[in-house]
Parts: C-alpha cells; sequence; structure tokens
C-alpha cells in the first residue's frame, strides 16, 4: 500500500465506523422517512423530531437520495402540484 493511501483509508475506516455506530441502519431509517417527510414538508426540523435519522442520512447516500425524492414528492403534494388519483 502506499504510504499516501493511509490517511484516505483512516478516514473511510472511521466513516464507516460511525455510521455503523449511529444506532440507526437502512431498514429502520426507512421505515421513518414517510412520517417524518410530511413533518419537515409542513415546517418542522428533522434534527429535532429524530437526530439520529439525520445523522444517517448525512452518511448514507443512498438512504439520503431516497429521503430527498420523497421530501420534494411531498412537498408538491402539499402545494398541490401532483394529481393524487393518478396510480
Amino acid at each position: 500500500m502506499n504510504p499516501h493511501d493511509e490517511p484516505a483509508r483512516k478516514l473511510i475506516e472511521h466513516i464507516f465506523l460511525k455510521h455503523q455506530d449511529d444506532g440507526m441502519d437502512c431498514d429502520s431509517c426507512g421505515c421513518q422517512l414517510e412520517c417524518l417527510a410530511e413533518k419537515v414538508a409542513a415546517g418542522a426540523s428533522l434534527h429535532d423530531l429524530w437526530p439520529e435519522v439525520e445523522a444517517h442520512l448525512v452518511c448514507c447516500r443512498d438512504c439520503r437520495e431516497e429521503w430527498q425524492a420523497l421530501l420534494c414528492i411531498v412537498q408538491a403534494e402539499m402545494r398541490g402540484e401532483l394529481d393524487k388519483d393518478v396510480p
């Protein structure tokens, strides 16, 4: 291994360890997103509602992308921009 790679390796290990230790896995996070998206779209703070979910979203790109998409959909529904009757 190149000695210049060591800092990057340590950083990556730290990120993965932090992600594992945050008490929230992807399944647990995903189960909460719909309810949280409705509250956040209505003006609540995700950090105030559930800081562990917020911490997980910082670490997990897949969950973060799902969160952002869901939040956009809920916000559009609240503005009346989506037809809820369309399957």
